[in-house]
């Protein structure tokens, strides 16, 4: 049966994430690692990314500023992640890819993003690409509504996704040939950037990296 909250709790989570403010720094757990290595294991042929560099550890501090960054407006929020992105972008991405590589992000469905207001991968994307001196492209669409990834197993995740992105061909010329590094939250199982970046390469984008806040496994 699956869990249920409290609907006071929900409340009190809303009221916590939209009024208060920190009275201290927020302290994160840095990895700096590259876990591609642990998803060609598993996925060998049918892997696509050339990259997968994790930022910081998904430990519950961690969570509770995503979910006010993602989940309540809380734009703000983006510069406590931001150093470390850009420390990691610089720690792997830089060494990587050539200094004309395409920054870009993992879309949201149009219903998601009337829900929200905003992209909050996107928003750090373009931070970044500002920052690094990289171009920022909206290159892929989300086409089909899918379920909440972290709801779902592993095997269901990989259905979820499926066919659920589309690249936006008015790019095709852009991206023959180019590397693409793609920014987003959170990695699991890997199933939404491998999508990704398979579609990508199939439009003829050289390499594809991706940038990750954090992993939910850090095996």
């Amino acid at each position: 049966m699956a869990h249920m909250i409290n609907p006071f709790a929900r409340i009190r989570l809303f009221f916590s994430h939209v009024f208060l403010t920190p009275e201290e720094d927020v302290v994160f757990q840095e990895l700096f690692i590259d876990k591609n290595p642990y998803y060609q294991e598993i996925m060998g042929e049918y892997w696509h990314l050339n990259g997968a560099f994790i930022t910081l550890e998904y430990t519950d501090e961690l969570k509770k500023e995503l979910e006010a960054y993602k989940y309540y407006s809380r734009q703000e929020k983006k510069d406590i992640f931001l150093p470390q992105l850009l420390e990691c972008f610089e720690l792997f991405c830089l060494e990587n890819t050539d200094k004309d590589t395409i920054v870009t992000t993992v879309p949201l469905h149009f219903l998601s993003f009337l829900k929200r207001g905003y992209n909050h991968s996107e928003v750090l994307a373009r931070d970044i690409a500002k920052q690094e001196g990289n171009v920022f492209k909206n290159l892929l669409r989300k086409s089909r509504f899918t379920k909440h990834q972290a709801k779902l197993s592993k095997s269901d995740r990989l259905r979820n996704v499926r066919n659920s992105f589309t690249f936006r061909k008015k790019f095709l010329a852009d991206i023959a040939g180019k590397d693409i590094i793609l920014v987003d939250d959170v990695i699991s199982t890997g199933s939404t950037a491998n999508e990704c970046a398979k579609i990508l390469k199939k439009n003829g984008a050289k390499n594809v990296f991706w940038l990750f806040l954090a992993t939910s496994n850090n095996t």
